[in-house]
């Protein structure tokens, strides 16, 4: 099989100059799981394209927000090695906030980016802050969806980071 990841998942930091850090996940039915997920944006990649450039792809076709600075871990992860020798890299990924129009009265996006959606994918895209990832999942999960184990260790990754 060698080294090359099947997939990417995306982790974007949405940065404005007028909000807190915040980051994309994304909700979509899984018929396996019977019920909705909560996901970072991902995808495969295509033949002939780099992690980073699967990445910016993805981000845009699942979000409609256009990333930049795009890096890949240099680790290929299992994703389920008990079930699949499906791998993936975690890309991180810079989101210009101050790009998208806000509503003065609220401070949320006035431009909601539009997605570019394969025809079987339905997904809504969540925007949570940064610093309040897990909680937000913790919510998510109390409302009955199923939270992805990579994002919800990442999650506990950054709150314990935060607590040092």
């Amino acid at each position: 099989r060698g080294g090359t990841p099947d997939a990417v998942c995306v982790f974007a930091k949405l940065k404005s100059s007028k909000r807190e850090t915040q980051t994309l996940l994304v909700r979509q039915f899984r018929p396996p799981m019977e019920r909705e997920t909560i996901e970072l944006p991902a995808g495969l990649i295509d033949k002939g394209e780099t992690a980073e450039q699967a990445a910016l792809r993805e981000l845009k076709e699942e979000t409609g927000y256009t990333g930049y600075n795009a890096k890949a871990t240099p680790c290929s992860m299992a994703l389920s090695p008990g079930l699949s020798n499906e791998t993936v890299v975690l890309v991180t990924v810079d989101v210009n906030l101050d790009e998208y129009e806000e509503d003065e009265r609220g401070g949320e996006d006035k431009v909601v980016p539009e997605q570019e959606l394969e025809g079987s994918e339905f997904i809504t895209v969540i925007k949570v802050p940064l610093n309040k990832m897990r909680e937000s999942l913790d919510s998510l999960n109390s409302s009955g969806y199923k939270i992805f184990a990579g994002l919800y260790m990442f999650a506990l990754g950054l709150e314990l980071n935060e607590a040092e």
